[in-house]
């Protein structure tokens, strides 16, 4: 079970709470660049060698930037001691992530729903709302390099770093976790396989059997339910994934309609014996709080949702 961590609101906490669950960290300055380099690694110095990262003799250990990240919880309280300022930075292959990185300043959130258009609905996990009101997608690295900018407004974030809230952007707003409560989970699914280079794509899945109802041999967030008269057929992933599509959207009045959506669907797939409405019910408040619905609001909706009226004709 994926358990939440809770992120202090300061940041040399919050540095020491990172390295603390494993995740690799260093300081940053809030230009984005890292804390200086010796001279031995500026090609203008006079000193200059050329050398690997990880021969650097200098004893600098903030030197090559994210290559000094650690999780070493000492280091890291010195570092936020003597800059306590500093902002946080983690480096994503060193962490095992891949990351989506989507800038509303150039177009991203358009460009989002474009790719998604093309290769499908991409699997929720694991967001951050970036200090300039764009949003990072952490997912597992897929074990190679990707393409940098594939799209516009969208990079693909692997070989770099990202910076992890409560750091300050230069607009003055903080990175932050979606919800109140600032809760970080770590990543958990897989770099979508659509967006892999087309040479390391897997090979197609067999189609899958169908399920009957009442088939005990297959978890409940694997079960498919047809629309009565017809219609999508939902799996309980794919109603996680409706709600936290919302997050890209309309805030507001979007992540509430579709919160509402994926409730009655879980219902009508408890009434057809396909699921554990606990279950559904546990997954589905756990993916509002993550695009910012209040536990009370999403409850409510959940439980409105056992009572509404026939909607047949109702799609997504």
């Amino acid at each position: 079970m994926n358990v939440g961590i809770r992120i202090p609101a300061e940041l040399p906490a919050a540095a020491e709470t990172y390295a603390a669950a494993g995740i690799k960290v260093f300081r940053v300055r809030r230009n984005k660049t890292p804390y200086a380099n010796c001279a031995r690694c500026d090609k203008n110095s006079s000193l200059y060698v050329q050398h690997r990262p990880e021969e650097c003799q200098c004893g600098v250990p903030t030197c090559h930037g994210f290559h000094a990240a650690t999780t070493d919880i000492e280091l890291v309280r010195k570092w936020w001691t003597e800059e306590p300022d500093a902002n946080i930075g983690a480096p994503c292959k060193l962490n095992g992530w891949a990351v989506i990185d989507v800038d509303p300043r150039n177009g991203g959130y358009k460009s989002l729903c474009r790719l998604e258009e093309r290769v499908g609905v991409l699997p929720g996990t694991t967001m951050q709302i970036t200090g300039g009101d764009g949003l990072h997608m952490l997912y597992l690295s897929p074990g190679f390099d990707l393409p940098g900018e594939p799209f516009e407004g969208i990079d693909f974030k692997h070989n770099g770093y990202v910076l992890l809230a409560p750091s300050m952007h230069s607009s003055g707003a903080r990175y932050q976790w979606p919800g109140t409560r600032n809760i970080f989970y770590k990543p958990e699914i897989a770099w979508p396989a659509a967006l892999l280079p087309r040479k390391e794509r897997p090979a197609a899945p067999a189609p899958r059997p169908t399920v009957r109802p009442g088939d005990l041999r297959h978890p409940f967030w694997k079960r498919t339910a047809s629309r009565p008269g017809g219609g999508k057929m939902w799996t309980v992933d794919q109603l996680v994934q409706h709600v936290m599509d919302s997050v890209a959207g309309d805030r507001m009045h979007g992540r509430n309609n579709s919160f509402y959506f994926a409730a009655c669907r879980a219902h009508e797939l408890d009434a057809q014996g396909l699921i554990n409405l606990a279950e559904a019910e546990a997954a589905l408040l756990h993916a509002a709080s993550a695009v910012g619905l209040t536990d009370s609001e999403a409850r409510a909706s959940f439980d409105s949702a056992a009572n509404r009226p026939s909607d047949k004709g109702y799609a997504a």
